[in-house]
């Protein structure tokens, strides 16, 4: 093992050599010396291709420079260029609210000429900003029109609407939206991808609305999110499950291949260990990292409440959450994603059960289910699980061995308990839903729709400090952390052509298979050796013919669980891919009961978000027409 401890040692050599001082002197262990060496990086940052990624670098500009007459003349100009899109609003909008008086009233004029063309819902010459789409598109669009309409009063929309009633009209869309977002969640909900697509423009919208009634919109809506944000945040990751997963997060990313939340994070709370190594190429290469450039220019940041719960670790505590399915207006099925995370000082688990639409559509494929992270220098600190369900040979963005994706499957289903999670897998012959959600959609699972692959697969980080197989468990060790795995069925290992660029792949080849996880530390356990004695003596048994599993874990809690076979349909249409799960003979609460947000800081159900410290409190309640917040112990609203 010297020789891994001696890599790692050169890396951070290396780093030192890359990321020379001059670039770190600025303090990054707070959000202020974050933020400030960002936008100072953004200088002189070039300006080149769409708005989506372009324009927070051009507001960058302009707050280095208010008389920027490049960052001017992009923003004026990216309305009406090839490419225009929904995700140029909200930079408009902020460029508007912040610099206006960067502009000359030639430019204003060109701006406003082009806003008022794209008052419309439809695509043709131009992409408008009155659909609704998904939910990071429904805030970008809404957000940024309820502003133009502030900012224009006397404009000629295409729509014919007059500026009050366009302010009307995107005010009542948000309010409705975000107050169901209070009762039944959302669909993106913690998407590494998302998240921050869904928030700034609402962040954009709070600083700039002279209303008070949209500014408690926006707000509540922030705080909601802030609150799951910083509850399931780990040295910047987030800890799944979490949807629409379209790349994996990385720290140390060799091409664009990143994830946009992850440096809003970082922004927000740091990495960990790994804070000072960000570096602003990351923010003028990778497209998604961009993004968070908008987070550092905008005045509306979460509170210090939320930084202590994002980086809270001294005591081990459990969270349950749960999300519904897309629908418009906030209008999805409630409970389609139950979350159960447990977060310890060194680790973190989160997993995740699903009551699946039939055939799948609104992103499905593109949630990650299983996590469990540890403190590390590493670039990789995580291991994830599933059934490659949504994946086709021929298809070289969604191959069997693809894990950036998404990895989840409905075939798949989990118990977790504290340090301890069981996941099985009870795979069919065939695709239950072949056609749907339609011919189209299906047709990149197709493939395997006959012969459903039979696989239940993990990957783990080839820089663990030691690796060992015994007994038929594999043991795995990052400093004072500590994980077993128990395949239960036989397995093989992959560590080369599997897909996972520096990862180590294990697959168990069964219709009906699975893993149980046990993850611990030094400080339980002494020392390796003991945590593998003990994961050795413990008690498990299988009966694959009824699918139902008993465990006794080496804390001496028996976790007994039971595989909803055949996915049977609820009264709501949504397939239940739910176990039944029993810990020392106490049952599981059901789905219809899992709470919006349960954690010791952070509780919300029935329309009412409370969340608190031992200095503050802040109360959202959302059962009337617009939303009451108010707070106790501290003087400041968001600042």
């Amino acid at each position: 093992m010297m020789q891994i401890f001696l890599k790692k040692s050169f890396l951070l050599v290396v780093s030192a050599i890359i990321f020379p001082a001059v670039l770190i002197a600025q303090d990054m262990d707070t959000f202020d010396g974050r933020k400030q060496w960002l936008l100072k990086g953004m200088k002189d940052v070039e300006l080149r291709g769409s708005g989506k990624y372009g324009l927070p670098k051009a507001c960058a500009r302009l707050w280095n420079n208010p008389d920027d007459t490049t960052a001017t003349a992009y923003i004026t100009s990216i309305l009406h260029r090839k490419g225009q899109t929904m995700f140029d609003f909200p930079g408009v909008a902020l460029a508007l609210g912040k610099y206006r008086n960067s502009f000359t009233p030639g430019q204003i004029a060109v701006i406003k000429a082009d806003l008022e063309r794209l008052a419309k819902n439809n695509n043709k010459n131009g992409e408008g900003f009155l659909s609704h789409g998904t939910e990071n598109q429904a805030t970008m669009m809404w957000a940024s029109a309820y502003l133009f309409g502030q900012y224009f009063p006397d404009a000629k929309w295409a729509n014919g609407m007059s500026s009050t009633e366009l302010m009307a009209e995107m005010k009542e869309r948000l309010r409705k939206t975000f107050q169901n977002v209070y009762e039944k969640g959302y669909a993106e909900y913690l998407s590494t991808t998302y998240e921050i697509v869904v928030n700034f423009p609402v962040a954009i919208l709070y600083e700039f609305a002279e209303d008070r009634e949209v500014k408690e919109i926006a707000e509540a809506f922030l705080l909601y999110k802030w609150s799951i944000q910083s509850l399931n945040n780990f040295e910047g990751r987030i800890i799944a499950p979490y949807a629409r997963m379209t790349r994996q997060e990385d720290y140390q990313p060799a091409d664009q291949n990143v994830t946009g939340t992850l440096y809003q994070h970082w922004l927000y709370w740091g990495w960990g260990e790994h804070t000072g190594s960000v570096r602003i190429k990351d923010f003028k290469n990778y497209p998604e990292a961009s993004y968070t450039i908008y987070s550092a220019l905008s005045e509306v940041t979460p509170e210090p409440l939320f930084n202590a719960l994002a980086n809270k670790r001294t005591t081990p505590a459990s969270l349950r959450s749960s999300a519904s399915t897309f629908g418009k207006f906030g209008s999805g099925i409630p409970h389609m994603m139950m979350r159960n995370v447990y977060r310890d000082k060194q680790f973190a688990i989160g997993t995740g059960n699903f009551r699946w639409v039939p055939g799948g559509d609104y992103a499905d494929h593109d949630t990650n289910a299983f996590h469990i992270i540890w403190e590390s220098q590493d670039r990789f600190n995580y291991i994830n699980c599933f059934h490659p369900y949504w994946y086709a040979d021929d298809n070289k963005n969604r191959t069997p061995d693809t894990w950036y994706r998404g990895c989840i499957s409905p075939f798949m289903q989990t118990a977790h308990y504290e340090s301890t999670a069981i996941i099985l897998f009870d795979i069919p012959q065939q695709d239950p839903w072949p056609g749907k959600p339609n011919p189209a959609k299906w047709a990149w699972r197709d493939e395997h729709a006959r012969e459903l692959i039979k696989r239940g697969m993990l990957r783990y980080p080839a820089s663990m400090d030691e690796i060992v197989e015994k007994n038929g468990w594999i043991f795995l060790r990052e400093g004072k952390t500590y994980i077993g795995i128990k395949p239960l069925q036989n397995y093989y290992i992959q560590d080369k052509n599997n897909g996972a660029e520096g990862f180590i792949v294990v697959k168990s080849d069964f219709a009906k298979t699975g893993f149980i996880f046990e993850v611990g530390t030094e400080n339980e356990y002494a020392g390796f050796r003991q945590f593998e004695a003990k994961l050795l003596r413990s008690s498990v048994s299988v009966n694959w013919k009824s699918m139902e599993l008993t465990y006794l874990n080496p804390k001496g809690n028996k976790i007994r669980m039971q595989y909803n076979a055949g996915l049977p349909i609820d009264a709501d249409g949504l397939a239940n891919s739910v176990p039944a799960v029993w810990v020392n003979e106490k049952a599981e609460i059901s789905y219809k009961d899992w709470p919006m947000i349960e954690s010791p800081e952070v509780h919300m159900n029935n329309r009412v978000l409370t969340i608190q410290n031992n200095t503050s409190e802040i109360r959202v309640d959302w059962n009337n027409r617009f939303p009451s917040i108010t707070r106790a112990n501290t003087a400041s609203r968001i600042r």
